[in-house]
């Protein structure tokens, strides 16, 4: 009996779940941690022929279809340019993103005593529609054996870098203390302006299925991530640069550790990196609010 309580206790009050990095938006948000977008739609009761109020679930279906799409091209591809800006001149990705949302999962449909129907549809952004809006200079590159490793900046009377015993597995960016924009490919740079990591550095294939990197709020959680293995190099982001393109700035300290950890070529190319950061503060509309509270 004392063993029955105890599991009926857990099920009724859950561990809390870790917190995901949501960019709330109208009509629905997008979870950056697990690569997903959400949208929601509503339709009030319409009138029959008899008098009678009669709901309307796929007119809310295609108002949260409608919702999901606007979500996606509010997305940002770089800091300086929307899905929505980049897609506005390639009709295929348009359709592509329309034919995305259309197949959303319908993963919650209200209805209330007034008839009115909430949908809420959920569609990923990892797979099809980064195949859609992936830069065209991100292609298939080389096996890692044939890459040639990049030279290290130089530091004068410095210090030489502590270099791990074990092979690095990853990289997490702590950007908590920068007011942080998530994008689709971000790009982190040295002091001087080199770039450390882009979508230049990474393979098509495994930036489509996992996205060029994710989006966490909790670095404990980012440490015990699978995506940046056992043993992840943690750097600390200085600043953003000033220029268009927001990128984040690494020390000249971690920028020569990562120099000189000749597998990063592996796990860059395999987007093994974890942006720590936190999410930003949106005001969502009242509904929503009162609908999503922490919910993946």
């Amino acid at each position: 009996m004392v063993l029955g309580a105890v599991i009926l206790g857990m099920a009724m009050f859950p561990a809390k779940a870790l917190p995901h990095y949501l960019q709330f938006l109208e009509n629905g948000y997008i979870d950056w941690t697990t690569g997903r977008v959400t949208a929601i739609g509503h339709a009030a009761p319409e009138i029959n022929a008899e008098g009678k109020a009669v709901t309307m679930p796929g007119s809310a279906r295609a108002y949260a279809t409608r919702n999901l799409i606007a979500i996606f091209k509010q997305m940002k591809v770089s800091s300086d340019l929307t899905v929505g800006e980049y897609a506005s001149t390639h009709d295929a990705i348009l359709a592509g993103i329309e034919k995305i949302a259309q197949n959303a999962r319908i993963c919650r449909q209200l209805y209330t005593s007034a008839l009115d129907v909430e949908v809420r549809v959920e569609a990923p952004f990892y797979g099809g529609f980064l195949q859609l809006v992936l830069p065209d200079h991100i292609r298939q590159i080389p096996k890692i054996s044939e890459l040639k490793q990049d030279p290290a900046e130089p530091v004068n009377n410095a210090p030489s870098a502590v270099v791990s015993a074990k092979p690095y597995t990853g990289l997490i960016v702590d950007a908590r203390t920068l007011n942080l924009e998530p994008i689709l490919y971000p790009t982190i740079v040295s002091e001087q302006g080199r770039e450390l990591y882009s979508s230049v550095f990474v393979s098509r294939e495994f930036a489509v299925q996992n996205g060029v990197c994710a989006y966490l709020c909790d670095m404990d959680q980012a440490l015990a991530s699978d995506r940046v293995g056992s043993n992840p190099l943690v750097v600390k982001a200085l600043k953003k640069t000033g220029d268009k393109t927001g990128a984040i700035v690494m020390s000249m300290a971690d920028t020569n550790t990562l120099d000189r950890a000749t597998e990063r070529h592996t796990f860059l190319r395999a987007c093994r990196v974890i942006v720590v950061a936190n999410p930003p503060v949106q005001k969502r509309s009242g509904r929503l609010n009162k609908r999503i509270v922490n919910q993946p």
